[in-house]
């Protein structure tokens, strides 16, 4: 089965529900860029297209689309909803098609349509599947290339890119080691105090002390192991 980042902001909008019904493989990260990376390297933003009008205009569209470039090695806008209603609506089909071919034509971003949620997801799983069927099992890489001001901010983007830690959970980590060496030397009872479950605890516990194998035989290399 496909597997998939999702955007924490995203499971609002029940989307993350129906790829779970399709049998995606779900990860939740707070994405930097984009929505979804549905294989190494591969993004997409999601916009309904109400929301998308509005980015065009606000000119914050060709901005997600160079931040997208820059992160990801292919990315995707899906854009959602009835679209000749939206150009009626805003009464500009013409930026509105120029926008999109330019998306196309300048940042070499492709753009997908769906007419409801469902089709979103279904387009999403197709995508992660298409992209995914020769990797192997092969981690996903977020390919995401964030700017930090601080060391601060970096040690918490290092510490929640781990499974099954947002971004309060890494916080609360930091604070009670103090530093990631220390946080990599604790044991499984400092971790189930903050992750509040055994289960959680073991798992990163075992993820900071198993030894590294590249070899496909040995199971543990890959993430989707601990994923039941």
């Amino acid at each position: 089965m496909p597997r998939i980042y999702v955007d924490s902001r995203e499971f609002q909008s029940g989307i993350p529900d129906l790829l779970k019904e399709l049998g995606a493989i779900l990860f939740t990260q707070q994405l930097s860029v984009g929505d979804y990376v549905v294989s190494e390297g591969v993004a997409v933003e999601r916009k309904s297209v109400y929301d998308l009008i509005n980015s065009i205009y606000d000119k914050r569209f060709f901005d997600q689309l160079s931040r997208l470039r820059e992160a990801y090695t292919k990315a995707f806008i899906l854009v959602e909803g009835n679209l000749e209603t939206a150009k009626s609506v805003s009464g500009k089909s013409k930026l509105f098609n120029s926008a999109l071919i330019s998306a196309v034509v300048d940042y070499d971003v492709n753009v997908l349509f769906s007419s409801n949620k469902r089709e979103s997801s279904e387009i999403l799983f197709t995508l992660a599947r298409k992209y995914q069927e020769d990797l192997e099992r092969k981690p996903i890489s977020l390919h995401s290339k964030p700017k930090f001001e601080s060391i601060e901010e970096m040690q918490l983007y290092l510490v929640q890119s781990l499974p099954q830690v947002g971004v309060k959970t890494a916080s609360k980590l930091l604070k009670e080691f103090s530093t990631v060496r220390n946080m990599c030397n604790g044991n499984i009872a400092d971790f189930e105090k903050i992750l509040g479950s055994r289960k959680k605890a073991e798992l990163l516990y075992k993820i900071l002390n198993t030894k590294f194998s590249n070899s496909n035989t040995n199971k543990s290399s890959s993430i989707t192991d601990f994923v039941k």
